[in-house]
C-alpha cells in the first residue's frame, strides 16, 4: 500500500475545479491500493476531521485562504508548522502531493520543504494554475521551483508556462483531469422527472448552462451580452448562472464581480431570461442534464477548464474561449465550439446555431460524451497520477522502503481498495460519507 498525503486550500463543500478534481482523484487512488490524506481548509459547517470515499479528511482554518491574507499568514508561521507537521506525522506518508501551492502563500511552500527535507518524503505538486508575469507573488514562487521533485501539469498549455517560469521541464508531465463517468451521464426518463420537480423555473425554456463561479474571469458578463442577441431570436431561452457562492476567493472580490455581472443583467432588460443560483455541488449533474448545451467563455488562458468534461460526459457540447487548455479538449464543430476571447457576438452565433439544430447538439453531446469515456474518465487520471508516484520513487533509487512502494505500485487494482490504517489516523474507512 502507499501512502500519499494531499494538501490543498479547500474541498467540497467549497466549489471548484481543483476541489472536484480532489474529490474524485483522492477516493480513485484508494481504490488503486493506495491511503489517501488530505489537509485542506476549514468549511463552515464541516467537521474538523472526517472521511470521504476512504480518504482521510483533516480541516483547519490555517489552509483555508478565504481567511487569511498575506498579512495574516505572515504572523502564523509557528502555528502552521506545527498544524502541517501535526498532519503529516499523523499520515505518516510515503510522499507529499500539494495542490496548487506553487501560489498564493510562500510561507507555507516554506514549511512544507523544511517537512520534506527534515523526512526525507518526495514531494509532488499538482500545478491547477499559473499567473501573470509581472505578479510579484508568482514570480517570488517561481525561486521554489527546485523543492518539488515532480510536477504534473493539467494541461500541455500549464506545461509550458511553466517552463517559462523557469521549471525543469523533466520534471514535469501533463495529466488531464478525469471525470466521474457515472456521475455525470446522459439525462435519462427518471432525470427529466427529477428536473421538472427540483426547477419548475425550467419548464418550457431553452435552458444554456454556464457552470462556473460567478465572475468576470470566467466571462459571465460576456455570456449576459451574448443572450440579448441570442434571445431576439428565442425569447424564451434562459441563461443559467452557478457559483456566486461557497468558492474559493482569494483576494475577496468576487462579490464585486457578482455585483456587476447582476447590473449588466438589469440594463440590458434580462431578468426574465436569467437565473442565478448557487447550486450545491451534489446537484450540478442534474443541471447539466437540464441545459441544451453549455457554454464557458473564460476571459483569461484557463488552465484546463473541468466544466469542459463535466458538460461532455453528460452528453452537452460546450462553447468555450480559444484560450489556454480548452482547445486540447474541444474541438471546433466536434463535440462543441471555440469563440475567440471576450467576443460576445461570437458566442452569440454559436449559440444561436446549436438552438436552430437541436439534432446537431445531440450529435455534438454524443461525440463528447465518446470522448470523454476514452480519454478523461477518472480512472484514467488515477493511473496517470500513480504512474507519477511510480517515478518519483524509482529516482529515489527503489531502496527500503521506496522499494516497498515501488512493488505495491506495481500492483495497483481498483479491485483492492486500501482498507489498512497506521496507527495515527482514526480507524474508519467504510461507514458514513461527508454530507454536503
Amino acid at each position: 500500500m502507499v501512502n500519499v498525503a494531499h494538501l490543498h486550500w479547500a474541498f467540497p463543500p467549497i466549489i471548484g475545479g481543483v476541489e472536484s478534481h480532489l474529490a474524485m482523484l483522492g477516493p480513485d487512488l484508494v481504490k488503486n491500493n493506495c491511503r489517501v490524506s488530505l489537509l485542506t481548509g476549514s468549511a463552515q459547517g464541516q467537521k474538523e476531521e472526517d472521511w470521504y470515499g476512504g480518504m482521510y479528511i483533516r480541516r483547519t482554518p490555517l489552509m483555508d485562504l478565504n481567511s487569511l491574507s498575506p498579512e495574516r499568514i505572515s504572523g502564523l508561521a509557528r502555528e502552521l508548522r506545527e498544524e502541517m507537521e501535526r498532519f503529516i506525522d499523523q499520515a505518516g506518508p510515503d510522499l507529499i502531493h500539494a495542490h496548487n501551492m506553487h501560489y498564493f502563500s510562500p510561507l507555507h511552500a516554506d514549511v512544507l520543504y523544511g517537512i520534506k527535507r527534515a523526512r526525507d518524503l518526495p514531494l509532488v505538486l499538482t500545478a491547477h494554475n499559473v499567473w501573470a508575469d509581472d505578479d510579484r507573488t508568482w514570480q517570488e514562487m517561481n525561486g521554489r521551483s527546485h523543492i518539488w521533485d515532480a510536477v504534473i501539469a493539467v494541461s500541455n498549455y500549464i506545461k509550458r508556462e511553466l517552463v517559462r517560469a523557469g521549471y525543469d521541464e523533466r520534471k514535469i508531465v501533463t495529466v488531464h483531469h478525469g471525470i466521474d463517468l457515472k456521475k455525470f451521464s446522459p439525462a435519462g426518463r427518471r432525470d427529466f422527472e427529477k428536473i421538472k420537480l427540483k426547477y419548475p423555473e425550467f419548464e418550457g425554456r431553452r435552458v444554456i448552462f454556464h457552470p462556473a463561479r460567478m465572475s468576470l474571469e470566467k466571462g459571465c458578463h460576456v455570456s449576459v451580452k451574448a443572450l440579448a442577441a441570442v434571445r431576439k431570436e428565442f425569447p424564451d431561452v434562459l441563461l443559467v448562472l452557478a457559483g456566486t457562492g461557497n468558492t474559493v476567493d482569494w483576494g475577496s472580490q468576487q462579490q464585486e464581480h457578482v455585483r456587476k455581472i447582476l447590473g449588466l443583467i438589469e440594463d440590458l432588460g434580462l431578468a426574465e431570461n436569467v437565473l442565478v443560483r448557487f447550486f450545491a455541488w451534489e446537484e450540478m449533474p442534474l443541471v447539466y442534464k437540464a441545459a441544451e448545451f453549455c457554454v464557458y467563455p473564460s476571459c483569461f488562458e484557463e488552465p484546463f477548464g473541468l466544466v469542459m468534461l463535466e458538460s461532455m460526459a453528460a452528453g452537452k457540447p460546450i462553447v468555450v474561449s480559444r484560450a489556454g487548455g480548452m482547445p486540447e479538449v474541444v474541438k471546433h464543430g466536434v463535440n462543441g465550439f471555440l469563440v475567440e476571447m471576450a467576443d460576445e457576438a461570437d458566442l452569440a452565433e454559436k449559440c444561436r446555431r446549436l438552438l436552430r439544430n437541436p439534432e446537431l447538439c445531440r450529435e455534438m453531446g454524443r461525440r463528447g460524451r465518446a470522448m470523454v469515456e476514452k480519454n478523461w474518465a477518472k480512472e484514467i487520471m488515477a493511473r496517470s497520477t500513480i504512474e507519477v508516484y511510480r517515478n518519483v520513487l524509482l529516482k529515489r533509487g527503489g531502496t527500503g522502503k521506496s522499494r516497498d512502494c515501488l512493488e505495491e505500485l506495481k500492483e495497483c487494482s481498483t479491485q483492492s481498495p486500501c482498507r489498512r490504517t497506521s496507527s495515527g489516523l482514526p480507524r474508519k474507512i467504510s461507514g458514513a460519507a461527508l454530507k454536503f
